[in-house]
């Protein structure tokens, strides 16, 4: 049953359940479109700031007035507003997920990303209602992209990125310090 039991294999099944019936509605090349979106995010937030936190951002509150485009819209956030940070940042997130999507497949990758997407929502929720704090407009795609940087960690441990262009270091190791 491998190193976690029986859990697994019966969250795999219904994985590939889920595959043969949905799989060809999967999002082949998702990180081409989400670079996009990111790049129409940068631009919005480069132009104007207020705009997105004002009609863009996940705003629980917003959304519950009748916002419900927020749903979406908060994944244009750039990762980095810096145009320098954002091209290698672009780069760095297209090959990540390019190789995930390569490794998973299609449909795998696409309920990892979307997963974590509808996660980003819940918790904006569980901020706003359970602690009463709207953090949701803060939220951006931070965690989603770290969450993809983990997979990649978790799934090619060993591969090396050249950390400030001159120190390389192991995907496990920026895994753990990011984690």
């Amino acid at each position: 049953a491998g190193p976690f039991g029986k859990g697994r294999t019966i969250c795999m099944n219904w994985i590939d359940k889920l595959e043969k019936k949905f799989g060809r509605y999967a999002i082949h090349n998702l990180m081409y479109y989400i670079i996009i979106l990111y790049a129409l995010g940068y631009v919005i937030y480069t132009f104007a700031p207020g705009f997105y936190y004002g009609y863009l951002s996940l705003d629980p509150v917003a959304i519950l007035h009748g916002q419900i485009w927020r749903l979406v819209t908060f994944i244009i956030y750039p990762p980095n507003t810096g145009l320098f940070w954002f091209l290698s940042s672009m780069f760095l997130y297209y090959s990540i997920g390019k190789t995930l999507e390569y490794t998973w497949g299609a449909f795998r990758f696409n309920l990892y990303f979307f997963t974590g997407v509808l996660l980003h929502i819940v918790a904006a929720f569980i901020c706003q209602f359970v602690f009463g704090v709207n953090l949701g407009v803060y939220f951006g795609t931070y965690w989603l992209n770290n969450s993809l940087f983990l997979a990649f960690a978790a799934t090619y441990p060993d591969m090396q990125f050249i950390l400030f262009f001159l120190i390389p270091i192991k995907a496990k190791t920026l895994g753990i310090i990011y984690g």
